[in-house]
């Protein structure tokens, strides 16, 4: 019998898809590395668009509706990758500076803010709020809902996601000596953090739209 889902439901499908999609995003990082240095990585458009848009909508109104919530992931993080790709030396800067500014010292000095061997994830939080901003946007307007709760929730959630996040991998990768441990963690963490942003941003409009689980 279909019932509609309640919020609690709703944000533990899109925390599990979104952090799926961020425990592979983490596995292919680490899978390349040591010539790996930027977390953008093309596969994350893959993997992130198919599990976050099987999540937001994969209750909803059937296959038609899966299929334009992962063409919008598709297309928010592949042109927020590129936008990102193209000016990433200038909004590094930026980034890095900004980030002395409001982050503790001894983070920046113990290197929890990146990923071994060399991969910024911390110092391009202003990257991954551009990201956010246009994956929100995308979203809104595939699954034609309100453009600024989702676009802002984006931006935001990704941006946090990303302060955040390594710094708990490092943490629990250096307890068990594990960095692939502390790759896993850190992405799948974003992911987590990017899909509960998402899903609040959604929520009214999929419970109008006979949401049921």
């Amino acid at each position: 019998m279909n019932k509609t889902i309640s919020l609690k439901k709703y944000l533990i499908v899109c925390a599990v898809g979104f952090g799926i999609g961020g425990f592979l995003w983490g596995l292919v990082l680490y899978s390349e590395l040591p010539d790996l240095e930027f977390p953008f990585h093309f596969m994350a458009i893959l993997i992130m668009g198919v599990f976050g848009g099987i999540a937001l909508v994969g209750f909803s109104q059937g296959v038609r509706q899966v299929a334009k919530a992962v063409l919008a992931g598709f297309l928010g993080y592949g042109i927020g990758f590129v936008v990102v790709g193209v000016f990433s030396y200038p909004l590094s800067l930026i980034s890095g500076f900004l980030l002395s500014i409001i982050i503790p010292s001894f983070l920046i000095d113990s290197g929890y803010i990146v990923l071994v061997p060399n991969i910024g994830i911390t110092v391009y939080w202003l990257l991954f709020l551009i990201i956010g901003l246009i994956i929100g946007l995308f979203y809104a307007l595939f699954l034609k809902t309100k453009k600024w709760p989702l676009i802002w929730r984006g931006g935001l959630g990704l941006a946090l996601a990303s302060l955040i996040s390594p710094i708990i991998g490092n943490l629990i990768g250096n307890v068990f000596d594990s960095l692939l441990l502390a790759y896993l963690i850190t992405f799948s963490l974003i992911g987590i953090i990017l899909g509960l942003f998402l899903a609040c941003g959604v929520y009214t409009r999929n419970k109008r739209s006979d949401l049921s689980i």
